[in-house]
């Protein structure tokens, strides 16, 4: 018996199940070439007996670490000019987003990761070469171009190989690399204030991050798969293996066909646009970890200390991620809630740095409430970034769905350095505490709606259960719109 859009008996606004005959979508000889890359590795194992089977961020920052020892003077940076220096990263990142993300469903996910991680590399490594602030807004605006695909290419792995129920403590694994560069560069740039010769100390950052990314990005070439299918560390077993396991995420794993109605429902979901939003008011942040050495510095501290007590954002980050993402893969339908309660937490910090005057005895409680910030953001970021891959089916969608949400990431991270203009920046830590109130509204109302439509597919389940499959939907590279038994995870 098939069924099509027209016959279903709940809202379409919410179900858009493709006017496609179902039984011959459910023919096990049947593969086009629309479906996923998993499609007959699920075909081969769908009814076998699960089985147990062994299973940059410095080049970015190295400018905050430069401005300590004399990177404004040296290139003769004046009024808001270091502002932009910071802002011009985001536009870099905003224009290439998109169409680097077209690439990366072109070509195959490694090896245009690595060349794009190479860029980044040898443009870090010429900002040491800059003598004014034309050349470093160039290289800044080409690094953040490159940079454009680390997070979406990270979360696509992400969701190729894990459960969604996995994915948060996966997210973390990677993206508390973040804390941890925040630590090692705390030390390393202390130890560059340590640095005697000729060389302009501003200098060692950019060539040291810029010659590791270089190096890194060799050994990623030949070692970074693009998807399970070209997974060299599994056998052939452990592949069908992996996509039995990720089935039940009903969002699929990569296809190389654009898919335009794909992108179309992508510009016109709300929770992708919710989302985005979030994400791109959280990204006024960036602002603060811009001058967060000259925040720091204005508090009362010296350079040396300045340099060290950045380091504890880092450790409160990989403790908060460790916490928070432990507790979403182990309490159901808690991710976005916990995105939710961090964000409180960080507006709570926000409101002590803006609030407490500016003064000497004072400065341990301003730290307080910038660690308290600055530390705990990432953990609703991270929590929220995994909705992308965790909830958005459709490979063209999830690539739209990403370009949207970090062109508003982008938006807002351009936007944050702007309101930072003279010390104290009051101005700038007054618009940390309204962009995290409007994460808070933002993240409630998520929560409400990805809840609603969670329901309406329940309904619409239970209204034509005698005619819907799961197992027909696997694997076709559609979307959560199109396949019914793509729950919100929330």
């Amino acid at each position: 018996m098939s069924i099509s859009a027209e016959e279903s008996v709940e809202d379409p606004v919410v179900f858009k199940v493709p006017e496609t005959d179902i039984e011959k979508l459910s023919s096990k000889d049947q593969h086009s070439v629309g479906d996923d890359v998993a499609r007959d590795y699920y075909l081969e194992v769908q009814d076998e007996e699960d089985r147990p089977t062994p299973y940059a961020y410095l080049d970015k920052q190295a400018i905050q670490y430069a401005v300590l020892y004399d990177l404004r003077a040296d290139l003769k940076m004046v009024g808001n000019q270091y502002s932009w220096a910071n802002s011009i990263f985001f536009f870099g990142y905003l224009v290439w987003q998109y169409p680097s993300l077209l690439l990366l469903q072109k070509f195959p996910i490694g090896k245009y990761f690595s060349s794009q991680v190479f860029g980044w590399g040898a443009v870090s490594f010429l900002m040491a070469a800059c003598s004014n602030f034309e050349d470093i807004t160039t290289l800044r605006f080409l690094l953040g171009a490159f940079e454009a695909v680390q997070m979406p290419t990270l979360i696509l792995i992400t969701g190729m190989y894990y459960k969604r129920s996995e994915q948060p403590f996966r997210l973390l694994l990677w993206y508390s690399m973040n804390a941890l560069a925040i630590i090692l560069g705390g030390l390393f740039s202390y130890g560059v204030g340590h640095v005697s010769g000729e060389v302009p100390l501003w200098k060692f950052p950019f060539i040291i991050c810029g010659a590791l990314s270089t190096v890194w990005s060799i050994v990623l070439w030949f070692f970074l798969p693009s998807n399970p299918a070209t997974s060299w560390f599994l056998t052939h077993a452990e592949k069908t293996v992996v996509f039995k396991r990720v089935q039940e995420n009903q969002t699929g794993v990569e296809n190389k066909t654009f898919k335009k109605e794909q992108a179309i429902e992508a510009l016109t979901d709300p929770k992708v646009w919710l989302n985005a939003l979030g994400a791109g008011a959280g990204n006024v942040l960036v602002g603060v970890s811009a001058f967060a050495s000259l925040l720091i510095k204005g508090f009362g501290f010296t350079t040396l200390q300045t340099t060290l007590l950045q380091m504890p954002t880092g450790l409160l980050e990989i403790i908060g991620l460790i916490i928070f993402t432990t507790a979403a893969t182990r309490i159901p339908s808690s991710r976005l809630t916990l995105a939710l309660f961090a964000s409180l937490i960080a507006l709570a910090g926000s409101i002590i740095l803006y609030s407490v005057k500016l003064s000497h005895s004072n400065r341990w409680t301003l730290m307080t409430g910038f660690w308290l910030m600055t530390g705990i953001i990432p953990c609703s970021f991270i929590l929220n970034l995994g909705t992308v891959s965790a909830n958005i089916g459709g490979h063209t969608k999830k690539l739209t769905s990403q370009a949207i949400f970090f062109v508003l990431y982008s938006t807002g991270s351009i936007v944050g350095p702007q309101l930072y203009t003279t010390s104290p920046y009051k101005e700038g830590l007054r618009s940390n505490v309204v962009a995290l109130a409007i994460t808070v509204f933002i993240a409630s109302l998520n929560i409400a709606y990805m809840a609603w439509e969670n329901k309406k597919r329940r309904a619409y389940l239970e209204a034509n259960k005698g005619h819907l499959k799961e197992s027909d939907f696997a694997f076709r590279d559609l979307t959560d719109k199109q396949n019914p038994f793509c729950f919100n995870q929330l």
